[in-house]
């Protein structure tokens, strides 16, 4: 079944849109008004004359694009209204300050999820369980065979990595914001006491995460500058970015890893081109997205974000959800 095209939430241009408060969800190109889940990139457009986010968003966006943006904030759960909707943030636990959004309107409640997952993080809040009629959720893990390990584990594989090979350097390649200042917090609570760099937009956002309130372990930025064999048996974090091309020209003897939940599939960490994969992820597995579809109470689910048709046809043969298709 297809919402309407009265519906309170609907696609509009690739984006989602709320007519009603005439404001737009994480759009990918400049807007009259936006709100905004989180502070990666894929989720902000530049040039919006209005950006609605939380409080910790704002200033991680400040941070990334500089101040000379029109952004309004707001605590978690603090209600505001725009033409009679009444509109809401909550904790997703993706990376510090991501929210769900919640719209009421005339008593029928729609909840987007954004990105959002369920694993214990100590770098952000924890999800929040919302009670919803309409849940509009993302699905970027949404098959079964997503099952995450336990985050210590992973950290413990990557510092058994790191420490196995005390004559190479070692370079774990990770998204600036959220997974980096993510697995320094856990690598931190393991027996891992080398040096550990970071490249200086990584180094940037653990500063400002600090600034947060945030327990971040030290990182020494890296510098083109440094002898070589300075960085033997380090653990250097890395933008993903530069796993080609020339920056890493001037090391030698090291090692290569990628932190992502896209590694849990054997084909593609064989393509990847690095020496190893460590899974996970800031993104819900699929018991996950399960899990907060049944806690949200939702008797309608829709999703974005992801490749949705496993997620869909498990949850129609259950025959309690009514799985529902955006008008595009």
């Amino acid at each position: 079944m297809r919402t309407k095209e009265n519906s309170l939430i609907r696609y509009k241009d690739g984006n989602l849109y709320c007519e009603l408060a005439d404001i737009w969800i994480d759009p990918n190109k400049p807007v009259k008004r936006a709100l905004i889940t989180h502070a990666h990139f894929d989720h902000f457009a530049f040039g919006c004359e209005e950006y609605l986010s939380t409080i910790e968003t704002a200033i991680l966006l400040k941070e990334r694009v500089g101040n000379n943006i029109n952004i309004k904030t707001f605590d978690y759960g603090e209600e505001f209204k725009i033409n009679g909707t009444n509109i809401s943030f909550y904790p997703a636990g993706h990376i510090l300050g991501s929210s769900q959004i919640r719209f009421i309107f005339a008593e029928e409640k729609w909840l987007i999820s954004g990105d959002f997952k369920l694993q214990e993080d100590r770098t952000c809040k924890k999800y929040e369980i919302v009670k919803t009629d309409y849940l509009i959720s993302e699905c970027t893990f949404g098959l079964p065979i997503f099952k995450w390990d336990e985050t210590k584990k992973i950290a413990f594989d990557i510092s058994k990595w790191i420490t196995n090979s005390p004559e190479k350097t070692s370079l774990l390649f990770c998204y600036s914001l959220g997974k980096a200042q993510r697995l320094l917090n856990e690598i931190s609570q393991t027996n891992f006491k080398g040096n550990i760099y970071s490249h200086g937009s990584i180094y940037k956002m653990n500063n400002c995460y600090r600034a947060l309130g945030i327990d971040i372990k030290d990182t020494i930025k890296i510098e083109n500058k440094k002898k070589i064999d300075e960085f033997k048996g380090s653990l250097i974090l890395l933008p993903p970015s530069l796993s080609k091309g020339p920056y890493l020209k001037n090391l030698k003897n090291f090692q290569t890893a990628f932190a992502s939940g896209w590694m849990s599939l054997r084909a593609l960490r064989k393509r990847s081109g690095y020496d190893k994969g460590f899974a996970i992820s800031d993104h819900a597995d699929w018991d996950g997205i399960l899990e907060v579809i049944k806690k949200s109470e939702a008797k309608n689910v829709l999703f974005h974000h992801g490749d949705s048709e496993a997620l869909s046809k498990y949850l129609t043969e259950m025959k309690s959800i009514n799985v529902l298709l955006f008008e595009k």
